[in-house]
């Protein structure tokens, strides 16, 4: 078979796959479609909505996969049919075979991303990244502002180091996919559109945002909840948004509307059946895996056993079954919440939602 009537056979797999989901399947036909992998907990910023940054580096350390184990997962994900990597951390570009860990994704055919401060991002290492073959890459700006977004990120001058970061790749590769993320919090809920605007200017391919979330090594310090008295703010913002910026972003309003639901009454959100465990899963950096980044329930480590028998395990079948009866912890983020909401437009009253330019092209990406 070639390759091109493989990746075609894998899309049709994965199309079935959601609609079982949609009809309530718990255990997949298939692999999930993405992978999210946490590589290291080795951090260089010490953000204020996070906390892997106090992670002791003893403990990092010890609890850090070597490349040869990595590479064994990647060969266990390639077999098990997903498409997509993306990979973080901490930050990965501290962990320094990252790069030829990108690159045999890369030769495994796999889609691959990356998240990064781009703290470390210099003339050497941009040429790096781009050697490795990687598809795409998040960058986090938080601030429009070099006082917003350094105070929040805990380090001077990481501001201009995300600018300086993206000028370096631009120039090594023009057409490098590079992405600004934007964690929405009470000191800058209020620079959304300016953040924007910086990345128009920079010709950045699009503007991911998100709540900030309150699990586990992400809970934010306490004078980063967004306050309800910013709420009218958080509107504004999103309403310019979508107005002036609407070409930057990849989520369609409904995405965003339901902020404030996350924020006054999360439990609002168990209407949408997570697809966490189902068409995505989360490896830790000791290659402990999960259904999603709120790592609630352990599914075994991919040092004990393959991804294909912890994926489709009874224990991950018992999972599954949990989060589509609602047991489990609420979020409101990028890598799963917009695709659990465009699941339940597959309804004979909510179909002309799906059909939406932007939310198809949202979903053929994913796939």
């Amino acid at each position: 078979m070639r390759a091109d009537e493989g990746a075609i056979l894998m899309l049709v797999k994965h199309l079935i796959n959601l609609l079982r989901f949609k009809m309530g399947a718990v255990k997949p036909s298939c692999g999930p479609m993405k992978v999210q992998w946490e590589l290291t907990y080795h951090c260089n910023l010490k953000c204020k909505h996070c906390q892997i940054w106090r992670i002791p580096l003893k403990e990092i350390r010890a609890n850090t996969m070597s490349l040869d184990e990595q590479k064994k997962i990647v060969d266990d994900l390639a077999a098990s049919g997903v498409r997509h990597i993306s990979f973080s951390g901490g930050e990965m570009f501290l962990q320094k075979t990252v790069y030829e860990l990108i690159a045999y994704a890369k030769s495994k055919g796999f889609k691959v991303g990356g998240n990064s401060n781009a703290f470390l991002i210099n003339r050497a290492l941009a040429q790096k990244i781009v050697d490795s073959g990687l598809d795409m890459l998040y960058i986090s700006l938080d601030g429009a502002d070099p006082e917003t977004h350094d105070d929040i990120r805990g380090v001077k001058g990481a501001f201009d180091r995300v600018f300086s970061g993206v000028r370096y790749l631009r120039e090594i590769k023009p057409d490098m996919k590079i992405f600004f993320n934007t964690t929405i919090n009470n000191k800058n809920v209020d620079q959304l559109t300016k953040i924007a605007l910086l990345a128009r200017l920079r010709k950045i391919d699009g503007l991911t945002i998100e709540m900030t979330n309150t699990f586990d090594k992400y809970s934010p310090n306490p004078e980063l909840q967004l306050r309800d008295d910013k709420l009218p703010i958080l509107r504004e913002q999103i309403k310019e948004l979508f107005k002036n910026f609407h070409e930057l972003l990849p989520h369609p309003p409904g995405y965003f509307d339901e902020f404030e639901t996350y924020l006054k009454n999360r439990d609002e959100l168990y209407k949408y059946r997570c697809v966490a465990g189902y068409t995505s899963a989360q490896i830790h950096p000791n290659g402990d895996l999960y259904p999603c980044p709120v790592a609630f329930k352990k599914l075994g480590n991919l040092k004990e056993a393959s991804f294909k028998e912890l994926w489709f395990s009874e224990d991950a079948d018992s999972l599954r079954t949990d989060i589509k009866e609602g047991r489990h912890p609420i979020c409101w983020i990028t890598c799963i919440s917009p695709l659990n909401q465009y699941l339940s437009y597959l309804s004979p009253f909510k179909l002309h939602k799906l059909l939406q330019p932007k939310i198809l092209a949202h979903i053929i990406k994913k796939i």
